[in-house]
């Protein structure tokens, strides 16, 4: 088992597509299938399933996952601990996000930590919630970025807001109709996300408070992944809007409005360990969080 095999899963998963994934690791289409059928005879599993525009993992290759996560949040810290005892003067900082945020928050929070602290060099790792709580309590990281979890350890501060929206391809019935309801939502086939993630217990909160039970044609662990089949008709979903920017913008993805009683909000927290608040570095991202987002510093007292 190569790390470019593991690497070549964990990035087919992230972006719901070996095409996507091999863009993003500057590398054949051919090479990504290649590494991911290797594993697989290693294993001795399929832990994809392949449809035309995209894949989406098995039962075998959603247990997989974590350990492949895992294993690859190891190797890459390796490979930025090792080389930071030759820099002189530089400091590392070391971060677990959850996907979404990683992939569409975190970047302009490091590009700005950049440019305001240049010496600091950081380590993202993309991990669950509760993974990345476990990563915080067990000082594996510095910081954690997920949604707002409790632990005696660990001081959680929530960042900012954000709605999930409900989304469709241009061509769907409720792009003309505008704004729809919750029970007209829940006879249509619902792309979502597996039961443990956050914004599926949201969105079957969201559900239940109605008296309705959701039509889930497909689950899937990524929000990438999500945009994809619902871009080609495969059904409508709800992602956190700040993931569709582009696709709004490229017309490839519709928002549809829905009713107030029906709004989905989850908050973003930071979660540090106690024992990691006096850190020079951390003190450094505490900072430059401030300055993204005004209404922090806020406690979360309870689980979320």
């Amino acid at each position: 088992m190569e790390f470019s095999q593991i690497q070549s899963f964990v990035e087919a998963e992230r972006k719901g597509s070996f095409r996507k994934a091999a863009k993003e690791l500057f590398v054949s289409q051919s090479a990504i299938s290649n590494r991911i059928k290797l594993l697989e005879t290693e294993l001795g599993v399929e832990l994809f399933r392949r449809f035309r525009n995209g894949v989406i993992l098995t039962d075998a290759g959603r247990t997989f996952l974590p350990y492949a996560t895992r294993a690859l949040y190891t190797l890459n810290e390796a490979k930025q601990v090792v080389p930071t005892n030759r820099v002189s003067g530089r400091s590392l900082l070391t971060i677990a996000s959850t996907r979404v945020l990683g992939t569409y928050t975190v970047p302009a929070i490091l590009s700005r930590l950049k440019d305001e602290y240049p010496d600091i060099r950081t380590h993202i790792n993309i991990a669950r919630s509760k993974e990345v709580l476990d990563l915080v309590v067990n000082k594996h990281v510095q910081i954690g970025l997920s949604r707002g979890l409790v632990h005696p350890d660990i001081d959680t501060r929530r960042l900012f807001d954000e709605d999930l929206v409900l989304i469709t391809n241009p061509s769907h019935e409720f792009v003309v109709h505008g704004n729809v309801t919750i029970n007209e939502v829940a006879r249509e086939p619902l792309i979502l996300y597996n039961a443990q993630s956050s914004y599926f217990l949201l969105i079957e909160e969201v559900c239940n408070e109605a008296g309705i039970t959701p039509n889930v044609e497909i689950r899937v662990d990524s929000v990438d992944s999500i945009k994809s089949m619902v871009e080609i008709g495969l059904g409508v979903s709800f992602v956190p809007r700040s993931s569709i920017k582009k696709e709004l913008e490229n017309g490839t993805l519709c928002e549809i409005p829905m009713g107030p009683t029906s709004r989905m909000v989850i908050s973003t927290c930071v979660l540090i360990h106690r024992s990691e608040k006096t850190d020079s570095t951390v003190k450094a991202f505490l900072s430059v969080l401030e300055s993204f987002y005004s209404t922090w510093p806020k406690k979360i007292h309870k689980q979320l």
